[in-house]
């Protein structure tokens, strides 16, 4: 099926190597790094190694190739001043990383992934809470012993709570709105100091959950969804409390919401739907090359509607009026809603769609158990996930 990729990625610069040939490229453009190396650290779960490096050219230009087979694979960029670019990418990726050797970790870009962006974000964010964090720690060390100063002591002791509960809000608001991308895995483990983790594994559990649940369905073999499966059960092990334990077990997780309109303007949201299962379709409904797609949807919906199957599909038509018009024309009978950002749509990127069609299947347990599966695989998958 012809996809059409909602965002231009670089194509990859693939050099000719012994065996199989690398299919990750990592390319820099780094002012005022003339001389410097740089070293790249491959981030499994429970460890780190330096696998490649390289040595900036006079105009400050680098290039490293990899191979990976598994999506996805967590990277930093380490220089020889101690700068650290930390990142992720898949097979096929090209990532290009510009910016200034001096202070590079604050003022870095990435260019041909749209999940590294989201991991420089997570990371600006962290800086923003440490150095909030260190500056209230020098005032707090800095008061004198005297109990006269009790209340400001204990005025920057909350303070420095309060940080550190915007930084821990931030991030469960930041994996409910990415749930889908790489990102959200890279934002449970984030610390402020080594012993101290922002998400905690009682009270965040359901943040825990709403990861395993997206890693399972688009990277079953992935180590870091492994990795995060045994965790979960390590959780529950730990959850001598039964109340805790039950809420752990029942806890749903959460993905991202998706509310629009349809073509009379109702707002539609996909949450409020009942049903066992809901095909969650991406798609530009009035392209020639929907046609195809809108012929198995059909399909799928006369199949399955009375077996409690919901069809909701997304458009990301430019025009409303070429939407409503092959609404009308290919006979859409089933929950069809669209975006007005079109192909820059919010609801997309937070779904991590990068191609056009897309779809999920998603359960009554609000957890992904398929998807990009068309035709005859896709009404395979229903009838596999309806059987008794």
């Amino acid at each position: 099926m012809k996809k059409h990729p909602l965002v231009a990625l670089l194509l990859p610069l693939l050099l000719a190597a012994c065996g199989e040939p690398p299919n990750i490229l990592i390319r820099g453009e780094i002012k005022d790094g003339a001389g410097a190396r740089v070293y790249l650290e491959r981030i499994d779960p429970s460890a780190s190694a330096t696998i490649d490096s390289a040595r900036l050219d006079k105009q400050g230009h680098f290039a490293i190739a990899l191979r990976d087979t598994l999506p996805p694979v967590f990277l930093s960029l380490r220089f020889s001043n101690n700068e650290r670019v930390n990142l992720v990418a898949s097979p096929g990726d090209t990532l290009v990383i510009s910016g200034n050797l001096a202070g590079l970790h604050d003022n870095y870009w990435v260019d041909g992934s749209e999940d590294a962006l989201w991991i420089k974000l997570l990371d600006f964010q962290m800086s923003r809470t440490l150095a909030a964090i260190d500056s209230l720690r020098r005032e707090r060390d800095s008061i004198p012993a005297s109990p006269a100063f009790n209340n400001r002591r204990e005025t920057l002791e909350r303070d420095i709570r309060d940080v550190l509960e915007k930084q821990v809000d931030f991030t469960r608001d930041f994996i409910l709105a990415h749930a889908i991308s790489p990102a959200a895995y890279y934002a449970l483990y984030q610390r402020v100091a080594p012993q101290l983790a922002v998400m905690d594994e009682l009270a965040d559990h359901h943040s825990f959950k709403t990861v395993a649940s997206s890693m399972l369905a688009l990277y079953p073999d992935s180590p870091y969804t492994l990795s995060l499966l045994d965790h979960l059960k390590e959780i529950a092990a730990r959850s001598r409390d039964r109340q805790i334990r039950e809420l752990v077990d029942q806890a749903e997780p959460a993905l991202p919401a998706v509310r629009l309109p349809d073509n009379k303007g109702k707002i539609i949201d996909m949450a409020n739907l009942k049903g066992r299962l809901t095909v969650l379709d991406f798609t530009v409904l009035a392209a020639k090359e929907s046609q195809t797609a809108t012929r198995e949807m059909k399909r799928v919906h006369q199949r399955f509607r009375d077996r409690g199957v919901n069809i909701y599909q997304v458009c990301l038509d430019p025009s409303r009026l070429a939407w409503e018009d092959a609404i009308d024309r290919l006979g859409v009978d089933w929950t069809c809603v669209r975006d007005s950002n079109a192909l820059r749509s919010n609801v997309a990127a937070a779904w991590n769609v990068r191609e056009i069609p897309a779809n999920y299947i998603i359960n009554d347990k609000k957890e992904i158990v398929g998807k990009n599966l068309y035709g005859a695989r896709l009404e395979e998958r229903l009838e596999e996930l309806l059987a008794p």
